[in-house]
């Protein structure tokens, strides 16, 4: 059998909750709460559970670079 790209076997998450969006930028989630609310990282609301795009925060993380602390 052969592996077919456009159909992987094994896949990142393209969602996930507020903790582990914290967990993967290593801050709190109050943090990621904060980030939302000042609309510095978006969110969206399926059901009652409130997700973050792997994608937008991979493009805080680009944004923060060039940000003197």
């Amino acid at each position: 059998m052969t592996a077919n790209p456009s159909h992987p076997t094994t896949t990142a998450p393209l969602l996930v909750d507020r903790r582990e969006a914290a967990r993967l930028l290593g801050v709190s989630p109050g943090t990621i709460d904060n980030l939302r609310v000042r609309g510095e990282l978006p969110s969206v609301k399926i059901a009652a559970r409130r997700l973050f795009d792997v994608a937008d925060l991979r493009r805080l993380i680009e944004a923060s670079k060039g940000v003197a602390a």
